[in-house]
Protein backbone atom coordinates (compact mmCIF):
# COMPACT_ATOMS: atom_id res chain seq x y z
CA UNK A 1 0.00 0.00 0.00
CA UNK A 2 1.06 3.74 -0.57
CA UNK A 3 1.58 5.78 2.36
CA UNK A 4 -0.85 7.99 1.89
CA UNK A 5 -3.40 4.97 1.30
CA UNK A 6 -2.00 3.86 4.61
CA UNK A 7 -2.67 7.34 6.26
CA UNK A 8 -6.35 7.57 5.24
CA UNK A 9 -7.16 3.80 6.34
CA UNK A 10 -5.17 5.16 10.11
CA UNK A 11 -7.95 8.41 9.66
CA UNK A 12 -11.06 5.62 9.07
CA UNK A 13 -10.22 3.38 11.04
CA UNK A 14 -11.88 5.21 14.62
CA UNK A 15 -15.24 5.62 13.08
CA UNK A 16 -15.45 1.72 12.24
CA UNK A 17 -13.61 0.16 15.06
CA UNK A 18 -16.20 2.85 17.06
CA UNK A 19 -19.18 1.37 14.86
CA UNK A 20 -18.42 -2.18 15.06
CA UNK A 21 -18.29 -1.57 19.37
CA UNK A 22 -21.88 -0.58 19.20
CA UNK A 23 -22.49 -3.58 17.31
CA UNK A 24 -21.04 -5.52 20.08
CA UNK A 25 -18.14 -6.88 18.26
CA UNK A 26 -14.74 -6.60 20.17
CA UNK A 27 -12.92 -4.54 17.56
CA UNK A 28 -9.02 -3.86 16.95
CA UNK A 29 -6.92 -2.26 14.38
CA UNK A 30 -3.48 -3.00 13.72
CA UNK A 31 -0.72 -1.37 11.07
CA UNK A 32 0.72 -4.75 10.51
CA UNK A 33 0.20 -8.24 9.31
CA UNK A 34 2.84 -9.42 12.11
CA UNK A 35 1.23 -7.16 14.86
CA UNK A 36 -1.93 -8.94 14.16
CA UNK A 37 -0.67 -12.60 14.14
CA UNK A 38 1.00 -11.84 17.58
CA UNK A 39 -2.57 -10.69 19.41
CA UNK A 40 -4.31 -13.94 17.83
CA UNK A 41 -1.86 -15.99 19.26
CA UNK A 42 -1.70 -14.39 22.56
CA UNK A 43 -5.88 -14.40 22.58
CA UNK A 44 -5.70 -18.49 21.94
CA UNK A 45 -5.02 -20.87 24.59
CA UNK A 46 -2.89 -23.94 23.94
CA UNK A 47 -5.99 -26.23 25.00
CA UNK A 48 -8.59 -24.32 22.67
CA UNK A 49 -9.26 -26.02 19.23
CA UNK A 50 -9.41 -23.62 16.35
CA UNK A 51 -11.19 -24.04 13.02
CA UNK A 52 -9.95 -22.36 10.25
CA UNK A 53 -11.95 -20.71 7.15
CA UNK A 54 -11.05 -20.72 3.33
CA UNK A 55 -9.04 -17.43 3.71
CA UNK A 56 -5.49 -16.28 1.56
CA UNK A 57 -5.33 -13.91 4.41
CA UNK A 58 -4.75 -16.21 7.32
CA UNK A 59 -2.44 -18.22 5.53
CA UNK A 60 -0.28 -16.41 3.48
CA UNK A 61 -1.16 -13.12 4.97
CA UNK A 62 -1.03 -13.58 8.35
CA UNK A 63 0.89 -17.42 8.16
CA UNK A 64 -1.57 -18.39 11.54
CA UNK A 65 -1.96 -22.03 10.96
CA UNK A 66 1.38 -22.85 11.65
CA UNK A 67 2.20 -20.16 14.59
CA UNK A 68 -0.68 -21.95 16.46
CA UNK A 69 0.43 -25.13 16.11
CA UNK A 70 3.97 -24.24 16.93
CA UNK A 71 2.25 -23.28 20.30
CA UNK A 72 0.47 -26.65 20.52
CA UNK A 73 -2.82 -25.68 19.62
CA UNK A 74 -5.47 -28.24 17.97
CA UNK A 75 -6.38 -26.86 14.11
CA UNK A 76 -8.44 -28.34 12.06
CA UNK A 77 -7.90 -26.79 8.22
CA UNK A 78 -9.94 -28.08 5.68
CA UNK A 79 -7.15 -27.13 3.26
CA UNK A 80 -5.06 -29.60 3.86
CA UNK A 81 -7.42 -32.23 2.91
CA UNK A 82 -7.70 -30.82 -0.28
CA UNK A 83 -7.08 -34.28 -2.43
CA UNK A 84 -9.54 -36.33 -0.02
CA UNK A 85 -12.92 -35.06 -0.64
CA UNK A 86 -14.37 -36.74 2.23
CA UNK A 87 -11.47 -35.60 4.64
CA UNK A 88 -12.16 -32.15 3.84
CA UNK A 89 -15.83 -32.58 4.46
CA UNK A 90 -14.98 -33.79 7.77
CA UNK A 91 -13.17 -31.13 8.57
CA UNK A 92 -14.99 -28.52 7.55
CA UNK A 93 -18.15 -30.15 9.81
CA UNK A 94 -15.93 -30.10 12.71
CA UNK A 95 -14.97 -26.68 12.62
CA UNK A 96 -18.39 -25.70 13.72
CA UNK A 97 -18.32 -27.05 17.38
CA UNK A 98 -14.63 -25.33 17.83
CA UNK A 99 -13.71 -23.55 20.75
CA UNK A 100 -12.32 -20.80 17.94
CA UNK A 101 -13.10 -20.25 14.57
CA UNK A 102 -10.63 -17.71 12.49
CA UNK A 103 -11.68 -16.70 9.64
CA UNK A 104 -11.24 -13.50 7.16
CA UNK A 105 -14.29 -11.69 5.04
CA UNK A 106 -14.98 -10.35 2.01
CA UNK A 107 -15.93 -6.89 2.35
CA UNK A 108 -16.70 -4.56 5.53
CA UNK A 109 -18.68 -1.26 5.61
CA UNK A 110 -17.39 2.25 7.26
CA UNK A 111 -20.25 1.37 9.91
CA UNK A 112 -19.40 -1.71 10.97
CA UNK A 113 -21.08 -4.37 8.69
CA UNK A 114 -19.62 -7.21 7.41
CA UNK A 115 -20.47 -9.33 4.11
CA UNK A 116 -19.13 -12.91 3.06
CA UNK A 117 -19.80 -15.34 0.47
CA UNK A 118 -19.14 -19.03 0.69
CA UNK A 119 -19.34 -22.04 -1.78
CA UNK A 120 -19.21 -24.77 0.95
CA UNK A 121 -20.79 -22.83 3.27
CA UNK A 122 -18.79 -23.49 5.88
CA UNK A 123 -17.30 -20.75 6.64
CA UNK A 124 -20.56 -18.29 6.75
CA UNK A 125 -22.01 -20.49 9.31
CA UNK A 126 -18.79 -21.26 11.23
CA UNK A 127 -19.17 -17.60 11.51
CA UNK A 128 -22.64 -17.32 13.07
CA UNK A 129 -23.31 -19.90 14.65
CA UNK A 130 -21.33 -23.18 16.76
CA UNK A 131 -17.88 -22.24 17.63
CA UNK A 132 -17.60 -20.45 21.31
CA UNK A 133 -15.41 -17.68 20.38
CA UNK A 134 -15.02 -15.82 16.28
CA UNK A 135 -12.20 -14.03 14.79
CA UNK A 136 -12.24 -12.30 11.83
CA UNK A 137 -9.00 -10.47 10.17
CA UNK A 138 -9.42 -7.70 7.28
CA UNK A 139 -7.20 -6.35 5.45
CA UNK A 140 -7.55 -2.31 4.55
CA UNK A 141 -8.11 -3.59 1.08
CA UNK A 142 -11.54 -5.31 2.30
CA UNK A 143 -13.03 -1.71 3.53
CA UNK A 144 -15.79 -0.37 1.50
CA UNK A 145 -18.14 2.57 1.96
CA UNK A 146 -21.35 0.49 2.35
CA UNK A 147 -23.59 -2.55 1.79
CA UNK A 148 -24.36 -2.26 -1.88
CA UNK A 149 -20.50 -1.58 -2.52
CA UNK A 150 -19.36 -4.37 -0.25
CA UNK A 151 -22.18 -6.95 -1.89
CA UNK A 152 -20.63 -5.68 -5.25
CA UNK A 153 -16.99 -5.77 -4.00
CA UNK A 154 -17.84 -9.57 -2.87
CA UNK A 155 -19.40 -10.75 -6.09
CA UNK A 156 -17.14 -9.02 -8.60
CA UNK A 157 -14.00 -8.95 -6.90
CA UNK A 158 -13.16 -11.66 -4.47
CA UNK A 159 -14.96 -14.44 -6.20
CA UNK A 160 -13.19 -14.18 -9.45
CA UNK A 161 -9.98 -13.48 -7.84
CA UNK A 162 -10.37 -16.73 -5.88
CA UNK A 163 -12.34 -18.77 -8.42
CA UNK A 164 -8.85 -17.86 -10.81
CA UNK A 165 -6.78 -18.81 -8.00
CA UNK A 166 -8.59 -22.21 -7.79
CA UNK A 167 -8.62 -22.97 -11.84
CA UNK A 168 -12.32 -22.85 -11.11
CA UNK A 169 -14.34 -23.85 -14.45
CA UNK A 170 -16.82 -21.00 -14.36
CA UNK A 171 -17.60 -18.02 -16.82
CA UNK A 172 -16.39 -15.46 -13.89
CA UNK A 173 -12.72 -16.88 -14.86
CA UNK A 174 -13.20 -16.24 -18.32
CA UNK A 175 -15.64 -12.86 -18.18
CA UNK A 176 -13.86 -11.22 -14.52
CA UNK A 177 -17.04 -10.74 -12.81
CA UNK A 178 -19.57 -12.10 -11.45
CA UNK A 179 -22.20 -13.70 -14.08
CA UNK A 180 -24.86 -15.61 -11.51
CA UNK A 181 -24.01 -18.75 -12.75
CA UNK A 182 -25.32 -22.17 -12.25
CA UNK A 183 -21.57 -23.93 -12.64
CA UNK A 184 -20.95 -27.05 -10.63
CA UNK A 185 -17.68 -25.18 -9.46
CA UNK A 186 -19.40 -22.24 -8.34
CA UNK A 187 -18.13 -20.55 -5.65
CA UNK A 188 -20.07 -18.21 -4.69
CA UNK A 189 -23.26 -19.69 -3.42
CA UNK A 190 -24.04 -18.29 0.18
CA UNK A 191 -23.98 -14.75 0.96
CA UNK A 192 -23.95 -14.04 4.58
CA UNK A 193 -24.07 -10.21 5.56
CA UNK A 194 -23.88 -9.36 9.25
CA UNK A 195 -25.33 -6.59 10.68
CA UNK A 196 -24.88 -7.54 14.45
CA UNK A 197 -23.09 -9.60 16.30
CA UNK A 198 -24.45 -13.38 16.30
CA UNK A 199 -25.84 -13.88 19.11
CA UNK A 200 -24.59 -17.74 19.47
CA UNK A 201 -20.92 -16.47 19.35
CA UNK A 202 -19.43 -15.26 22.86
CA UNK A 203 -17.27 -13.22 21.54
CA UNK A 204 -16.46 -11.76 18.34
CA UNK A 205 -13.22 -10.39 17.72
CA UNK A 206 -12.61 -8.03 14.49
CA UNK A 207 -9.18 -7.16 13.60
CA UNK A 208 -8.38 -4.58 10.84
CA UNK A 209 -4.84 -4.27 9.07
CA UNK A 210 -2.84 -1.36 7.80
CA UNK A 211 -1.96 -3.89 4.79
CA UNK A 212 -3.61 -5.68 1.17
CA UNK A 213 -4.01 -8.91 2.31
CA UNK A 214 -5.91 -11.64 0.86
CA UNK A 215 -8.54 -10.79 -2.21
Amino acid sequence: MLDLEKERMRKRAPKILESLKKKKYDAHFFETAAQAAEFIKSSVKQDETIGVGGSVTLRQGLGIVEALREKGVTVYDHWEAAEDPARRLELKRMQRAVDVFLTSINAITLDGVLVNLDGGGNRVASTCSGPKRVIVVAGANKVVEDLDAAVHRTRNHASPLNAIRLRRETPCVETGTCNDCSSPQRICGMLLIMFQKPGDIDKFTVILVNEQMGY
